[in-house]
């Protein structure tokens, strides 16, 4: 009853729609909930940023204004010109005095200096000084040196203003100051004098932070040249001005400007004073203020979770309800057409069922007709290959092919066409099936067309492998077809072998008879046994006993013995000079003898086994000399086969081992019980042996190979960690990270920064 409900469309089809009743509202509400929350909260973060911002810049306009007003007030104070300051001591107290009320009446103001050009006496609120004593000792600036502090005192036409730097002042205390530059008079093309204001940079980030605090971000204000005056968390000069450059170029479509500053996600508001020329910017990390977003988020998925598991209950039982009556026809009428349905629904089913009733034999024949030339093909292919699967398997194949051997012999033949005398691939399809009906029925004879396409090749069954029978068949067939295709074909045919393996063989034979047709001429049936009889050659000297010796020096695991014995026959072969097919003969003896040893001795070598050529290939040698390389070859391999066999043991076994870790690290199933099950062994005893031959565990080996994935691939500058983690078989990304802080000392995201600075 479980496959029934596992294979149902129809139930499938009443759970996904009831599921989409269910789901679809709830989604829906879901995402509008959560979408209304984000924008909600986003526009109430950009209006209070926005406004706080604006205060600040009124308040930093205003402080700024009233330092240009005290610098017009002193340009205008007929008590501060040069001539009033320096005619006595007395009026360089009471310019001391002056100057100590304008500083009181600014907050940002921590020192005053007046500087009148030509001389060398600087003016504060508290005191006069000489340069060189007021920037060695009472404000001495790290890059404003005495001969630049004079230069530019004395050279300055416009107000500017320099950023925020450590001054050290009396007592070796230091204090970040920015300085704001003023000529005296302002605006005036030919200045008197010079006025600095000392501000304190804790001032404006007192400011800063009053408004903004430090908690979510960064807040920094910038001079007209997008140099960085003052920030509340240190933000670095370079990545200010980056910002300024790139904060407008990607928005929200809200207006809310968006930027990736050091691996982190901000949100960028900002204003700027017409009056000063300066930007106040503030920076909002998204991933605190969408906490509370998120908090809801998963509140609400936890939420719609616990709705979808009752409906999905729900569904269930309702669908089980509404299901049964159909099911329980189904069942009914795939009884009685004594066939299940699987894959279709229970409709298409209950409509097959009756229309398989009425014509279902019909069918059957139709199909197996189609498929019985394929069938044919391939298993006559197997066949004469000499490479054969288990004999239940090829019978079960033989059966579906229509094709019955039941004769204790079966040898080829090949039909050979003139040069010159093409057929199309239908004319070739006749003659085979002419050529198959010219035997008696009980004669088993199947034909193929050769891989090439320019002859046929053809089975046969026989009762005497030395009878006259299938040599008249053969003879009256080729005299029919001579007749009928009005051509001179000639016909080959091999040896009758008792057993299947040894068709190939016949092949060979038949292929070597039909080379024989430039000695006995054209249009002939010429048998292999009659060449071989003629010409007096060794045919069966070399079979049998030769290859039964061979297996025993391979079953002694004399190398030796083996490669004296290879050795011997390739002397036969030069010394008696045998035609090219015996010797393809005895090479596909040879290769015969070698595959059935290696499973015997279950050597799980397949990639050698598949080198060795087949009939085919060996049919395409067209020198002795070639064939003797390849039986050279052979004797190499087997003498390696026994050399491991006898001497290395099973010290291939950690190699195999690694071999499959290397091939499936990148599983997330891969476990040391996996690498067990598939060597067919304990865990505690692959555990030792590995630790043993390797000196690693496995766990540790699988580690290693996927840390020097992860590191290939973060070096090649993949961006998205979970990818990474799915293709080297880690099971979370946090995990992974974990590690790979262990293993390398360093996060993944740092090391993906090292390597592409």
């Amino acid at each position: 009853m479980a496959r029934w409900k596992l294979n149902s469309k129809l139930l499938y089809r009443y759970i996904i729609s009831y599921s989409i009743v269910l789901l679809l509202p709830v989604l829906i509400i879901g995402l509008i909930a959560y979408n209304f929350f984000i924008q909600l909260l986003e526009q109430e973060v950009t209006k209070s940023n926005m406004n706080l911002l604006s205060q600040v810049k009124d308040t930093v306009d205003v402080n700024m204004t009233e330092l240009n007003n005290i610098a017009f007030h002193i340009s205008g104070n007929t008590n501060l010109t040069p001539f009033n300051v320096t005619k006595s001591p007395f009026t360089e107290l009471n310019t001391i005095a002056q100057l100590r009320n304008y500083v009181s009446a600014n907050q940002f103001i921590d020192q005053l200096v007046l500087y009148f050009r030509g001389h060398d006496t600087l003016y504060t609120p508290y005191s006069t000084y000489d340069v060189h004593t007021f920037t060695d000792k009472i404000a001495a600036f790290p890059d404003w040196k005495p001969e630049q502090f004079v230069r530019d005192m004395q050279a300055v036409k416009y107000p500017y203003i320099r950023g925020a730097e450590n001054v050290t002042g009396p007592g070796g205390t230091t204090e970040k100051m920015v300085t704001y530059v003023m000529p005296l008079p302002p605006n005036n093309p030919t200045p008197y004098g010079t006025v600095a204001f000392l501000l304190k940079e804790s001032a404006f980030r007192s400011l800063l932070q009053k408004k903004f605090g430090d908690d979510w971000g960064d807040t920094f204000i910038l001079n007209e040249k997008n140099e960085l005056i003052v920030s509340t968390n240190g933000i670095a000069p370079e990545d200010a001005k980056s910002l300024t450059q790139a904060g407008g170029k990607v928005k929200a479509d809200d207006g809310t400007k968006t930027i990736r500053l050091r691996d982190r996600d901000y949100f960028v508001y900002d204003v700027r004073s017409e009056r000063l020329g300066w930007t106040f910017i503030s920076l909002v990390d998204q991933e605190t203020v969408l906490h509370n977003v998120e908090l809801a988020k998963r509140r609400t998925l936890y939420a719609i979770s616990l709705v979808i598991v009752l409906g999905g209950v729900f569904v269930f039982f309702a669908t089980q309800l509404s299901y049964k009556p159909i099911r329980k026809l189904q069942r009914f009428a795939e009884s009685k057409a004594n066939r299940e349905f699987a894959g279709l629904g229970e409709i298409e089913s209950i409509h097959s069922a009756l229309t398989l009733m009425s014509d279902s034999n019909d069918e059957l024949n139709r199909s197996i007709s189609s498929s019985r030339p394929a069938m044919k093909h391939y298993a006559l292919l197997n066949l004469i290959r000499g490479r054969l699967p288990d004999d239940g398997d090829m019978a079960d194949k033989l059966a579906l092919a229509h094709l019955r051997l039941t004769k204790p012999y079966h040898l080829v033949a090949v039909v050979q066409f003139p040069r010159g005398f093409a057929l199309e691939p239908s004319d070739r399809s006749s003659l085979l099936e002419e050529l198959e009906r010219s035997f008696p029925d009980d004669a088993e004879v199947y034909g193929m067309e050769s891989l090439e396409g320019s002859s046929l090749i053809f089975m046969m069954g026989a009762d005497d492998p030395e009878g006259t029978e299938h040599k008249r068949l053969l003879l009256d067939a080729h005299r029919s077809l001579s007749d009928k295709w009005r051509t001179e074909m000639t016909i080959g045919a091999g040896t009758a072998y008792g057993q299947w393996s040894e068709l190939g063989k016949s092949y060979i034979e038949a292929c070597g008879a039909v080379d024989y047709r430039l000695i006995a001429g054209n249009g002939k049936v010429i048998f292999f046994a009659d060449i071989v009889s003629k010409a007096d050659l060794p045919h069966a000297d070399y079979s049998k006993s030769d290859w039964n010796q061979l297996k025993l020096y391979m079953y002694q695991g004399d190398a030796g013995k083996i490669e004296e014995h290879l050795e011997r026959t390739i002397g036969t072969i030069r010394e008696r000079q045998l035609p090219l097919f015996l010797v393809k003969c005895m090479c596909f003896d040879l290769i015969h003898v070698i595959l059935s040893m290696l499973g015997e001795l279950e050597w799980d070598d397949a990639d050698m086994a598949r080198q060795y050529p087949d009939v085919w290939s060996l049919s395409e040698f067209e020198t002795v000399e070639e064939l003797i390389v390849l039986v050279k070859h052979i004797s190499e391999d087997i003498c390696r086969i026994v050399a491991d066999r006898k001497e290395s043991g099973n010290t291939d076994l950690a190699g195999k081992m690694m071999a499959y870790i290397r091939e499936h690290y990148g599983s997330n199933q891969l476990s040391l019980q996996q690498v067990a099950d598939e060597f067919k062994m304990s865990s505690s005893y692959l555990s030792r042996y590995f630790k043993d031959q390797t000196g690693q565990t496995v766990t540790q080996h699988i580690q290693a190979l996927r840390m020097e994935k992860a590191k290939e691939l973060l070096r090649a500058g993949a961006d998205n960690l979970q990818d990474v983690v799915e293709h080297i078989g880690y099971g979370s990304v946090s995990g992974f990270i974990r590690k790979f802080k262990e293993s390398e000392g360093i996060t993944p995201g740092e090391f993906r920064t090292m390597h592409h600075k």
